[in-house]
């Protein structure tokens, strides 16, 4: 299942992140747990695949993931099956974007190890939001976010490219609705804070990837039973601070209103 792509960290030359952004991602069990470690594309779902073949809900405990997102289509699909599997969803190095959307919010409980964190940059309906609150057609925003390999092709090819990936995004909104309804959850800590107004109203997440939050404001927003294991505060670790822009729940949904 081919999704559409949201930024992710695969543009970041960071040791950081080289795991997490692995394609197709590295994907095998051990005992009962499972771990992912790299994006979400079709070659990774292939493999994902290939390591589920035949495990059985109760076989699995936990899913141990580091990843930089991706396609959003196969995130959601790994986080429905985590939801069915009812896996404890555990934060190794990154969980950024679509893993954050879709994967992340899907565990029955979630850990964020030493030194982990999770941060996000947008869903599916902030992608839209954010082109009508710019005054853009989604097919202009597309072009503006196409990266610059894309930019390189006949007029014709990206074309093709925007327009299908128009329509990806106008026949996946409405399963990425279907997929937050099936969680229980509003999803205003994925898309509050895309566009414009929200980095002239807060300044700290300029230069960032994305924003996060603390586990107390996650919960507030409905991601329940989050676990830091780090010494101190989760949003003064160090690659929280290198990469997010630390949001409030307040500020989150003020951003909304």
């Amino acid at each position: 299942m081919t999704g559409g792509i949201l930024p992710s960290f695969a543009d970041t030359p960071s040791s950081d992140i080289e795991l997490a952004t692995a394609s197709p991602a590295v994907v095998r069990v051990s005992g009962d747990v499972i771990y992912y470690e790299g994006d979400f594309s079709e070659p990774s779902t292939k493999a994902f695949k290939a390591a589920i073949s035949g495990i059985k809900r109760g076989q699995l405990t936990r899913l141990v993931i580091s990843s930089g997102g991706g396609a959003t289509g196969e995130g959601r699909e790994i986080g429905s099956w985590v939801h069915d599997m009812s896996l404890i969803v555990e934060v190794e190095g990154i969980c950024f974007s679509s893993c954050a959307n879709y994967v992340f919010p899907a565990g029955s409980a979630k850990v964020i190890r030493k030194n982990a964190f999770v941060g996000w940059h947008g869903n599916e309906r902030g992608f839209v939001n954010k082109a009508q609150h710019q005054g853009e057609t989604i097919e202009s925003l597309f072009r503006k976010s196409m990266p610059p390999e894309l930019l390189k092709l006949s007029s014709e090819v990206a074309d093709e490219k925007v327009s299908a990936a128009v329509d990806f995004f106008r026949k996946s909104i409405p399963e990425e609705a279907k997929f937050y309804a099936m969680l229980g959850l509003n999803d205003a800590f994925s898309m509050c804070a895309v566009g414009d107004a929200a980095t002239a109203k807060y300044p700290n997440l300029n230069d960032k990837k994305g924003w996060g939050f603390t586990v107390d404001d996650m919960t507030r927003l409905g991601l329940k039973n989050i676990t830091y294991q780090g010494y101190g505060a989760y949003e003064t670790s160090p690659l929280f601070v290198k990469y997010l822009g630390l949001l409030s729940a307040d500020d989150c949904l003020s951003l909304l209103k």
